[in-house]
This record gives structure tokens, C-alpha cells and sequence, in this order.
């Protein structure tokens, strides 16, 4: 995902590149790339709740309100449970 973010730096690229920092427990950095991913003004579902997990594991305040607005913007958004996030 670095490699294609020097190449294509876009919303989703941010998006997803965040979130495989996160899944490997590089939180601090991942959230870099999770603000920029929310920070466009695109109302995203996945990116708020990629930036609310993100968040809550650094323990931040921040986190609860990026969750609920995932939920806002698609009641139906429902994120599947992973073995990582669940063995915690």
C-alpha cells in the first residue's frame, strides 16, 4: 500500500492504507492516513468507522463520536467482526 500511495494519493488509498497500519498495530501512524481519508468532506461509513477503531485504540475521546457517525451516515453499516479486533 506505500508503494501505491506514493503513486495514487487518494481518499481510499489513504483509507486502506490506515487501516493495514492499524490491523498491524501501527495505530499512531494509521491515524495519518485515516484523518486524511476523513478530512475531504466526503461522508464516508467505513472511512469514520476505520478513524473511530483507530482512534479508540489509542484510546482517544475522539473515537466514540467517529463510530456513531459511521452509524449516522449508514444505519444499515454494519463493520463484520475480525479475529484481531474480537481476541482483545
Amino acid at each position: 500500500m506505500r508503494r501505491e500511495w506514493k503513486h495514487t494519493r487518494n481518499v481510499i488509498v489513504a483509507d486502506t492504507l490506515g487501516w493495514a497500519l492499524h490491523r498491524v498495530g501501527r495505530d499512531a501512524e494509521a491515524l495519518t492516513y485515516a484523518r486524511r481519508a476523513t478530512d475531504t468532506g466526503w461522508r464516508n461509513a467505513l472511512f469514520r468507522y476505520h478513524r473511530g477503531a483507530i482512534e479508540q485504540k489509542l484510546g482517544m475521546a475522539e473515537a466514540a463520536g467517529h463510530l456513531r457517525e459511521a452509524a449516522a451516515i449508514n444505519p444499515y453499516f454494519s463493520p463484520p467482526a475480525s479475529r484481531a479486533e474480537t481476541s482483545d
